[in-house]
């Protein structure tokens, strides 16, 4: 994931799936009958706004906020104050004046607070402690079988995730809570695992059991969905209202974000773009049906195809250097699959009309002569010319990527706006501050 600099100059994002809604639909939020919720959402709403600015600010001063918020000066001072207590904003310098006394700017603190994120993969786990500004402060790899055997990685991840904040020697007290990426269709809301044809599960829950194991909070989505939220966060995505994110790799995957929000289905298994039937009657896939379009293009097709022309079995090393040799058989193989998988993209672009589309994943390792027939084929085969006006960035990375993916998770939940209830995950909810919560009388509907 490429970590962007936030420009405040755009615009704050409305989607309650993923970031707190913009100023103008927190004006427009319908206020509960209770005046005490009432007055406790208004509090929640002011306080998301304001951190939520910092968020996106490198530094930001007190008036500044006051501004871009429309809250008066005293509410700002009384819940900056509070924050500051509690350690999620900081001070860090001064600006330049103007007259009079210089402003003190602020900054999130990055130590304010930590997440766990893993990523799950047929042969183990890859886990990460990452900071408020999704640094990674420390990580693991652990390789064992889960294939089949939900119990072991409810172990393994418990056992990795103890392990990791050792290492990064993080307080109990400043861990926010634990993400998870897995292939497969899920069910968010319930933290199961409906199916996930690489890991052979059936309706695991995942996130009670761990979370009883933890005592952490604990969310889990689709792998690639994981992406798409942390793009959205702070990566190439953050100022893109329609996105698509293609992983490549064993598996074909897609993260659609449309208006600003990421598109699940109505029973998680939006985005499963590799088991769509592209060549009735093709190769078998690892789902049990035949000719999805990851049984032609995925890591394991390539290796067949590669080794049949070949004669012998070859890894994915072997493709790899023998991509880097020129070898005749490997390039014909790869530039094919990359046409076949940029004709699927581009009936998916055509659908949808995205403004962006990142490639990423294992699968950018075999280099241009895969990616370039993808980029064409885009460019070339959508409708109206939707591909040409369609920005596409690559993006090469490791396991830690999607680990840090399934830490944004937590921190969506953790910035996220709550509902007034004793259920909320929001940081401000659970940081420590020696005056306790911020006083209502502090509190103004926005815009007044």
């Amino acid at each position: 994931m490429a970590r962007k600099k936030v420009d405040p100059s755009v615009p704050l994002i409305s989607v309650p799936v993923e970031v707190p809604p913009t100023i103008g639909e927190r004006e427009a939020a319908e206020r509960p009958n209770s005046p005490r919720a009432s007055r406790s959402l208004l509090r929640d709403f002011n306080v998301s706004l304001l951190i939520e600015l910092v968020r996106r600010s490198e530094s930001i001063s007190r008036a500044e906020l006051a501004r871009q918020s429309r809250l008066s000066a005293p509410t700002v001072s009384a819940i900056i104050d509070d924050l500051l207590k509690r350690g999620i904003v900081i001070e860090t310098t001064t600006a330049p004046s103007s007259g009079g006394r210089p402003p003190v700017l602020l900054s999130l603190n990055a130590k304010g607070g930590y997440v766990v994120g893993i990523k799950l993969r047929g042969d183990g786990l890859t886990t990460v402690v990452c900071n408020l500004d999704t640094e990674i402060v420390a990580s693991r790899d652990l390789y064992v079988p889960l294939i089949g055997d939900p119990i072991a990685a409810i172990e393994a991840i418990e056992e990795e995730t103890r392990r990791v904040l050792s290492d990064a020697n993080v307080p109990p007290s400043k861990v926010l809570g634990v993400g998870i990426g897995l292939s497969g269709v899920i069910e968010t809301d319930l933290g199961v695992c409906k199916y996930s044809h690489l890991l052979q599960w059936h309706d695991v829950a995942l996130a009670e059991p761990i979370r009883l194991r933890l005592g952490l909070p604990v969310w889990i989505d689709n792998d690639v969905n994981t992406l798409a939220i942390a793009e959205k966060w702070a990566g190439d995505a953050y100022a893109a209202r329609d996105f698509l994110t293609l992983s490549v790799g064993r598996g074909i995957g897609l993260g659609i974000v449309v208006d600003r929000s990421l598109y699940r289905g109505a029973s998680g298994g939006g985005g499963e773009f590799g088991h769509m039937i592209v060549e009735p009657g093709g190769p078998r896939c690892e789902c049990g049906r035949y000719g999805c379009l990851e049984a032609l293009v995925g890591e394991g097709a390539l290796r067949r195809r590669v080794s049949e022309r070949k004669g012998h079995s070859v890894s994915r090393d072997e493709i790899l250097l023998l991509i880097e040799l020129g070898d005749v058989p490997t390039l014909e193989v790869i530039e094919s699959a990359g046409r076949k998988l940029g004709l699927a993209v581009s009936n998916v672009v055509t659908l949808l009309n995205p403004e962006l589309l990142i490639i990423c994943g294992e699968g950018t390792a075999l280099g241009a002569r895969f990616l370039d027939p993808i980029v064409d084929a885009v460019r070339e085969q959508t409708f109206a010319d939707l591909g040409r006006e369609l920005d596409i960035k690559i993006q090469t990375w490791g396991d830690e990527a999607w680990a840090v993916g399934a830490a944004t998770l937590v921190l969506r939940e953790s910035f996220n706006l709550p509902g007034a209830d004793d259920k909320s995950q929001a940081i401000w909810h659970r940081a420590s501050a020696s005056d306790g919560p911020i006083e209502d009388e502090h509190v103004l509907a926005l815009g007044k």
